[in-house]
């Protein structure tokens, strides 16, 4: 699992949204040639002009599927996914 940041200064959520949607489709060509990965979330930060998305995946095809996409891709980070306890 690796969480991408991206820095988007002025970003709107009609643009991330478009760019998501672009992102979920490379993800989907990247799958259908056998490779794996899969955005699973998203979180904007207005105020600070960040985005967070989570992917499934390895490095090598989160940062292809984020590029093909259009996302700004500050870092690629791996993860690690913990739920609540409780």
């Amino acid at each position: 699992m690796y969480v991408v940041e991206c820095y988007w200064p002025g970003v709107t959520e009609e643009a991330l949204a478009e760019t998501l949607a672009r992102t979920r489709a490379a993800a989907l060509q990247l799958r259908n040639e056998g490779r794996s990965v899969e955005l699973r979330g998203t979180i904007l930060l207005r105020n600070d002009e960040t985005v967070f998305c989570l992917f499934d995946g390895d490095e090598r095809d989160v940062r292809a599927a984020g590029e093909l996409g259009g996302m700004r891709l500050e870092r690629v980070l791996e993860s690690v996914w913990l739920e609540p306890a409780g």
